[in-house]
């Protein structure tokens, strides 16, 4: 029988393609019967990867063939969705003609931090009406491309297609917007991945959303509350953001990536931290199990380390052999993780909460 997980996907601009691989490698286990995905969420880039995931899934349901084949077809149609958006988004820098994307291509350790191409990029951002110059200053043509009927093609629950969960930030309540489903609009991906001073690229009320990192990234407990009556009750966070870095940002843009990637974790490990005390609740019986919370089980898929050591101005560089370079991080990276979550499902959680909270949260301390 196939093990129920939600799947939490995290941004990082250009960086989100390491989800690609990650998602490759989970449907191939879907394909297998080995696990099915109840639910997905992301924020940021990650909601673009979330949105191809669904949409995948959607698309591959309606295909021929026979019944008992029908999960293979899901999954491989999946698999080709998410693909094709990182293509698209290649294409479409490649033609918008960013300069980030043909210096990365002439880097040897894919670190462009220090070229001519990025110190002019940080003297472009630092004037009085900087241009947006990551994925979102394309996204309208990726858009089209691979999501072409949305949201009315989300709107209709299909059996074995993922509840789609996208996040952005309202700026003027401090407050998280969460569409669901058939609420996911191209708009609505816009706006998740809006940056701050910038417009989400529509008028009317989504021009008041920005980023939707600040407020969860990935968002979790909105997940959990749809998932966890499906009789899921493992929860994969696919990650983006390093939370350690061991050099101080220097330019004002990797100063202002820094304070991104800061706010980012700080809402991811927050909610993790809710979580996991919601578990040690459970754990020792002193949540009634007439109160319909239970425990969830928490693990996560990163590349930390690797993922610092790239930079901060690549998550503005989307050439398609810097993408692929990602890909086959994610490759790796679940290769060397599977065997202990797979293990771990049903069960037990294979990421060390604790530690992790204790140690940004300064729980040792109190």
């Amino acid at each position: 029988m196939a093990h129920k997980i939600a799947l939490a996907l995290q941004g990082g601009g250009t960086h989100a393609a390491f989800a690609w691989g990650v998602m490759d490698r989970l449907l191939d286990q879907v394909a297998a019967g080995k696990i099915q995905i109840c639910g997905v969420s992301g924020a940021s880039s990650g909601a673009l990867n979330a949105a191809a995931l669904a949409y995948g899934l959607r698309e591959g349901a309606e295909l021929p063939g026979p019944a008992t084949a029908r999960t293979k077809r899901m999954a491989q149609s999946a698999q080709a969705k998410v693909e094709h958006l990182w293509s698209s988004i290649a294409r479409a820098a490649f033609w918008g003609g960013n300069p980030l994307v043909a210096t990365i291509g002439m880097t040897l350790g894919w670190n462009i931090d220090d070229s001519p191409a990025a110190r002019w990029a940080d003297m472009a951002s630092s004037g009085p009406a900087p241009a947006e110059s990551g994925i979102g200053s394309y996204l309208n043509s990726v858009l089209r491309d691979v999501f072409p009927n949305l949201p009315a093609f989300l709107a209709t629950p299909v059996p074995q297609v993922p509840i789609l969960l996208v996040a952005a930030t309202d700026a003027l309540e401090c407050r998280r917007q969460v569409f669901v489903d058939g609420a996911v609009s191209p708009a609505a991906l816009k706006a998740a991945m809006a940056p701050p001073g910038f417009s989400a690229g529509v008028d009317g009320e989504m021009a008041r959303y920005w980023d939707g990192g600040y407020m969860g990234n990935p968002p979790l407990t909105p997940l959990l509350q749809r998932v966890v009556g499906l009789g899921c009750d493992d929860l994969v966070v696919v990650g983006g953001a390093p939370l350690h870095r061991d050099v101080m940002p220097r330019t004002p843009r990797q100063v202002q990536d820094r304070v991104a990637e800061i706010a980012f974790s700080a809402a991811l490990v927050h909610e993790v931290n809710a979580i996991e005390t919601l578990n040690h609740l459970v754990d020792s019986g002193r949540v009634d199990a007439k109160s319909g919370v239970k425990r969830v089980n928490l693990h996560r898929i990163h590349a930390d380390d690797d993922m610092a050591r790239l930079g901060v101005y690549s998550k503005d560089a989307p050439a398609w052999d810097f993408l692929v370079h990602l890909r086959d991080m994610g490759h790796g990276a679940f290769d060397a993780a599977w065997m202990q979550i797979e293990a771990a499902l049903g069960k037990t959680s294979s990421w060390d909460t604790s530690a992790l909270c204790d140690h940004v949260l300064a729980r040792g301390a109190l």
